[in-house]
């Protein structure tokens, strides 16, 4: 009798199960559509994603940005623009100086075009955040000008700046580069940039952090050329205060040759002449 009713039980359970699996449900509530590649699209693969494996992200995804913020998508107009001009002034010149395994090892794998700008609560204007050494978020890009050195600098600065960030995290400078000048500070954006100069820093930002203090070395050098470089390292106004900056700069250069086989003397160079190249025309937009 029992097993009697285990089989009916059983049968009526196969019945259930059959019978749902007919039932029609209806449209699914998500979009599983896959959205059409745009030419954009197709060029941002064919230059960043298939050479590099980055994803280059200027579309709206309001899970990348954080909502504490107001902040729009850039126009496609300069993100095209931009995306085209970070192939010549970063992507190029490191791989030529550092070659392909150092670019791609270190290389984000995203970047994060944001229209416009991103202020804290304190007034003070970010310019790029690097996320774990996996994201690069670059603000600003509705300012973009492809004949405007001084803006172009800007967004090199941003990139060599996260980019030293993310080979700092894969690899740590010496511990003794922050003994050079530890007076680092908490109320950096109330600094005036001479006062930072003559304590050793080349911004008020430098003196945030020691890894700040590293990526500003790092971006500054090589978003300015050789000449604007040394005239930097002039700035401070007591000799104490100018060894000690040179000192940093010689610790960061030593790094870079020492753990990535870089000269950053000669990538410098390399990114200054990409820069005249992109400003004067040489180098055309495909």
């Amino acid at each position: 009798m029992k097993k009697y009713i285990f089989n009916l039980l059983l049968l009526a359970l196969l019945f259930c199960v059959t019978a749902c699996s007919d039932d029609d449900l209806g449209p699914s509530i998500f979009d599983t559509t896959t959205e059409e590649l745009t030419e954009l699209d197709l060029w941002m693969q064919k230059n960043f994603v298939e050479p590099y494996n980055i994803e280059v992200i200027y579309k709206w995804r309001d899970v990348e940005t954080s909502m504490e913020y107001n902040l729009t998508p850039p126009k496609e107009d300069n993100a095209k623009g931009l995306a085209d001009v970070l192939l010549n002034i970063w992507c190029k010149p490191y791989v030529e100086i550092g070659g392909e395994s150092f670019f791609k090892s270190l290389s984000p794998k995203q970047l994060l075009f944001i229209g416009s700008s991103r202020y804290t609560s304190s007034g003070t204007v970010t310019k790029g955040t690097a996320e774990g050494g996996r994201k690069i978020v670059i603000f600003e890009v509705d300012q973009y000008d492809r004949t405007n050195a001084t803006r172009l600098k800007r967004y090199m600065k941003t990139i060599h700046h996260e980019f030293a960030h993310i080979a700092a995290q894969t690899v740590e400078y010496p511990k003794e580069f922050e003994n050079i000048t530890p007076n680092y500070v908490e109320g950096w954006d109330k600094i005036k940039d001479q006062d930072a100069y003559d304590q050793g820093f080349l911004s008020g930002y430098a003196m945030s952090e020691p890894g700040e203090d590293f990526a500003e070395i790092v971006g500054f050098m090589l978003s300015n050329s050789a000449e604007d470089w040394e005239k930097m390292l002039d700035y401070p106004t007591s000799q104490e205060a100018k060894d000690k900056l040179k000192q940093k700069v010689e610790m960061v250069v030593i790094y870079y040759r020492d753990t990535w086989n870089v000269d950053l003397y000669a990538l410098q160079a390399e990114c200054e002449q990409a820069l005249y190249d992109v400003v004067n025309g040489v180098t055309v937009n495909p």
